[in-house]
This record gives structure tokens, C-alpha cells and sequence, in this order.
């Protein structure tokens, strides 16, 4: 029988090692309520790291 074709696939290793994969991959969508999650102290931090790139790109073309 082909891979797709096996008589009781929940008994099959691979059929279930593939569906339990499967359902590991399918991931929620991004949603804006979840940078609600997010520390204040990673805020912070990326928007001092943000600040001092824009500060050396304009010191850079100034």
C-alpha cells in the first residue's frame, strides 16, 4: 500500500508521527493583543536600541 493508503492509520507510526507534526505546525494568527504579552523591560530596551540606531544613521548621512 502507498503511504496515503494505509488500511487504519491511527495504528500506522508514520501516519501518526505525521498528524501529531501537522498539528504542532498549525500556529494561532499574530494578533495585536498579544504585544500585550511582552515584558515593559523588552519595551524599553528595543526602543533604546531603535533610538540609537536612528542616531547613528543620521549622524551617519549628517
Amino acid at each position: 500500500m502507498s503511504y496515503d493508503q494505509h488500511a487504519h492509520p491511527a495504528r500506522c507510526c508514520c501516519c501518526a508521527h505525521s498528524a501529531t507534526r501537522a498539528a504542532a505546525e498549525e500556529r494561532e494568527p499574530f494578533r495585536l493583543a498579544d504585544l500585550a504579552d511582552i515584558p515593559r523591560t523588552q519595551w524599553i530596551g528595543g526602543g533604546i536600541m531603535l533610538l540609537v540606531i536612528v542616531a547613528l544613521i543620521v549622524v551617519r548621512h549628517t
